[in-house]
């Protein structure tokens, strides 16, 4: 008997969502095999959406289909306790072997679900979203004293991430999740599970992405440099299509001796040349930080840059928004920058990202969510009166390193409403907490999965413009490079 299991889907109130487009695609190849039953192990939203909860299971109940929530799912206190009481523990039976959901949103059992998982017999198969080491104690210990004793099939949600392993006298098996922002290790998936003479087996069923989509990505590659010269000189070497040069830190001044390197490098890739600016900061009262502002400026103008790339003012959210005297001395600067600029050129402002010392309240950074950065860039095109002229960097490792803020603004939630007004990407991988700018490794996973990048590529969502990779060193860049040839090299034609 084959049954489907979906888990850790996240899904936003958007429709057009690659959550909801990839979800759709699974229930078809559901549909198409012959699949009446699924099972859902939670996280079905990506912040306890009632609306969203109820269309998911709407969208179900041509199967027969059985569920319990997740961690994610509890997020909205407004929510939270209905959206709970609507999933209680339920089992199915099939080939004589009873399969148990039991609800995990608050990574405990209770005593309700414990005296169900008791009657548990060998064989049988126990559903949660929580994974065993991420239960409270109390509750860990009791799985692991019943997995000791009896010959059980637990599965789990949560981790994003596929497992498969022995404990006590149990099998462990931890889904990958059908999320393509969060996938860990590979494409987004949904599992069918198989019970035949009483033993489970599994396999992956996933969306992977056609190489077409990643030849035309790889055309967009830059590099984002840490060491302007020795970069350059590698982008030259190695035929890299874009060079963005960092005017930042303290020290930094204009450098022209990078001419007739640049002029090799353009001439031999027909490449595009961005020019990263200093950070502006509000600081003891005051500005500061323009007379770099402005020599990157005349520096990127005498260079040929083709685009521009801007943070935001390095101010409190704050100061931003009651201080009209601040946010038009600030705007002074971008609309210099428009007024010297050709008109070719493009121009960028770079979302920012939650330090971990700050807190979630007025006094954190300006620009860390999509609405703070589009009404930047609509200040500054209104101000020079040319609607579009200035656009967004999204970068989307800021996007996931972003704190709690990552959870009401996920990555694609950043694609959705920001990716028409996008005319250029920083891509890196991230780590735990706040660890930025790593290699990309691995595009899919562990903390960022691209497939969701890869997706509104193809349709459109995102507009196709220059993606730096902004990581750390050249041999950085090579890994990144290198892998990502791998990946288009086991994909279908």
């Amino acid at each position: 008997m084959k049954f489907a299991i979906i888990c850790d889907t996240h899904l936003s109130s958007n429709k057009e969502s690659p959550q909801w487009n990839y979800l759709n695609l699974f229930l078809e190849y559901i549909k198409t095999d012959s699949v009446d039953t699924v099972l859902t192990l939670g996280d079905i939203t990506s912040f306890g959406e009632k609306k969203v909860f109820e269309d998911y299971i709407g969208l179900l109940k041509n199967f027969n289909h059985y569920y319990v929530i997740g961690n994610s799912d509890v997020r909205d206190e407004s929510t939270a306790e209905e959206l709970f009481l609507s999933s209680p523990d339920c089992s199915v039976v099939i080939e004589n072997k009873t399969i148990l959901l039991i609800n995990t949103a608050y990574g405990n059992i209770s005593e309700n679900s414990r005296k169900r998982i008791a009657e548990l017999s060998d064989g049988d198969i126990l559903c949660m979203h929580h994974y065993v080491e991420s239960l409270d104690e109390d509750s860990k210990s009791f799985i692991i004293k019943k997995t000791n004793e009896t010959a059980l099939t637990v599965i789990h949600g949560h981790r994003h991430d596929g497992e498969d392993y022995i404990l006590g006298k149990s099998r462990v098996i931890g889904l990958r999740a059908a999320d393509p922002d969060k996938s860990i290790g590979g494409y987004p998936c949904v599992a069918y599970f198989d019970i035949e003479n009483s033993k489970v087996s599994y396999r992956e069923v996933t969306i992977d992405t056609p190489r077409f989509i990643l030849c035309d990505i790889e055309k967009y590659f830059g590099i984002s440099c840490v060491d302007n010269k020795a970069d350059v000189t590698y982008a030259l070497e190695n035929n890299i299509y874009g060079i963005e040069l960092r005017c930042n830190g303290s020290d930094w001044r204009a450098d022209y001796s990078l001419i007739l390197l640049l002029e090799e490098w353009k001439k031999k890739t027909n490449g595009y040349l961005s020019v990263h600016m200093p950070n502006l900061r509000y600081k003891n009262g005051e500005i500061v930080g323009g007379e770099q502002w402005e020599e990157a400026l005349i520096y990127a103008k005498n260079i040929g840059a083709d685009g521009i790339t801007m943070h935001p003012p390095r101010a409190q959210v704050k100061d931003m928004i009651t201080n009209s005297n601040l946010w038009n001395k600030f705007l002074s600067y971008y609309i210099r920058v428009v007024e010297v600029m050709p008109e070719e050129v493009n121009l960028g402002v770079e979302n920012m990202h939650f330090e971990s010392y700050e807190t979630l309240d007025e006094t954190r950074g300006f620009a860390y969510i999509p609405s703070e950065v589009s009404s930047w860039i609509d200040a500054i095109n209104e101000a020079v009166d040319k609607n579009g002229r200035v656009g967004h960097i999204l970068d989307v490792g800021h996007a996931r390193a972003n704190g709690l803020l990552s959870r009401n603004y996920p990555i694609s939630r950043w694609y959705e409403t920001m990716g028409k007004k996008t005319v250029g990407y920083h891509i890196h991988q991230v780590a735990g907490g706040n660890g930025n700018h790593k290699s990309l490794e691995k595009w899919l996973g562990p903390v960022i999965n691209y497939s969701s990048f890869f997706y509104c590529w193809e349709k459109k969502m995102l507009n196709h413009a220059p993606i730096f990779l902004e990581v750390k060193g050249w041999e950085n860049y090579q890994k990144s490079i290198g892998a990502f040839a791998q990946l288009k090299e086991n994909c279908k034609k």
